[in-house]
């Protein structure tokens, strides 16, 4: 019994598990050149791009904190009168809105946002951030802070319809 059972095993299960084993390998290894070689490929093709073009992939934050109103089309239409921000992509515009009051309980929703934010900024590789603030400017403090380290910023107020380059955002 116990030879039958092996000579089926050796005969039918053993090869048909080196099939499986070896199906199962390609793609692991695909992965894994992807993920470890694939990767990198792409982040040094990134940084090299970066490093030989500065200022060359900006972005665009939208910060509205008005209740009751929307900034996006103002800024839009600010944006179609600006040569260099008329040719932005859409994939690094990047708005968050709250269309309630500010209050102190509000601030750590408003920093996770935020964060979340940067996140995608710098993931996207922005390193000129062209950043329109609508609000109370405690916040603005808050975007320094989180982008102080990941790119330049330069802040746009809105002053009695049109919208005025604060210049470049530090943190002192």
């Amino acid at each position: 019994m116990w030879q039958e059972f092996s000579a089926f095993v050796m005969t039918y299960v053993d090869p048909i598990g080196v099939v499986v084993g070896i199906l199962i390998a390609v793609p692991v290894f695909w992965t894994w050149y992807e993920v470890t070689l694939g990767q990198r490929r792409q982040r040094r093709r990134l940084y090299r791009e970066l490093r030989g073009n500065p200022g060359g992939r900006p972005g665009i934050l939208i910060l509205d904190l008005l209740p009751g109103k929307d900034v996006c089309p103002a800024v839009e239409r600010f944006r179609q009168t600006d040569e260099a921000l008329k040719l932005i992509p859409s994939e690094r515009h990047f708005v968050l809105s709250r269309d309630q009051g500010l209050t102190p309980q509000a601030m750590p929703e408003i920093h996770a946002d935020l964060r979340a934010a940067a996140a995608r900024i710098v993931g996207e590789g922005v390193d000129v951030l062209h950043y329109f603030h609508a609000g109370p400017a405690i916040v603005a403090t808050l975007v320094g802070a989180e982008l102080a380290n990941s790119c330049r910023v330069i802040l746009y107020q809105q002053d009695h319809g049109h919208y005025v380059n604060f210049g470049p955002l530090k943190i002192l």
